[in-house]
């Protein structure tokens, strides 16, 4: 049966079987081990059901992976949402460069949102707006604040 991963918790794999639309606690099998692969969560997998009525199963296999991040370890993702703070904490743009690489080399379309606009100074606001409207990479900038999304002035 099929599946895919959608939470991960001290090596039990918690899989929504396509086929019943059940979700079925599983364990990974000894051999991703010797292989040096571990199932991570959005992984696209095949499982053997031990008892349908406790929904318990084994992963058996890993199917291939689209894409993959080490922090958070996720695998198959379309898109990514970075939310940073214009104020309080002060913005790690150095991070946020981090970030933005980081889903560039996986291919991910990334959507960059500055919060906290509504207590920013009309000068923080305008440094956001501006790395928001960089057009030297792929993603979408926006600014959220007070619970609203809205396109950066």
């Amino acid at each position: 049966m099929q599946g895919k991963i959608i939470k991960g918790i001290a090596g039990f794999y918690y899989v929504y079987a396509n086929e019943s639309a059940e979700v079925y606690e599983c364990k990974a099998k000894g051999i991703f081990r010797k292989e040096n692969k571990k199932p991570l969560v959005g992984d696209n997998v095949c499982m053997e059901v031990l008892d349908g009525e406790e929904r318990t199963g084994n992963i058996v296999r890993i199917l291939p992976r689209k894409n993959e991040l080490v922090r958070p370890a996720v695998a198959n993702i379309d898109q990514a949402l970075v939310i940073f703070a214009i104020v309080k904490p002060e913005p790690n743009y150095n991070l946020l460069d981090r970030f933005l690489i980081m889903m560039e080399r996986q291919g991910l379309s990334s959507i960059l949102c500055f919060n906290k606009r509504d207590i920013a100074s009309e000068e923080e606001r305008d440094y956001a707006a501006a790395l928001a409207a960089l057009p030297k990479i792929s993603w979408k900038g926006h600014c959220m604040y007070c619970g609203h999304c809205a396109p950066c002035p």
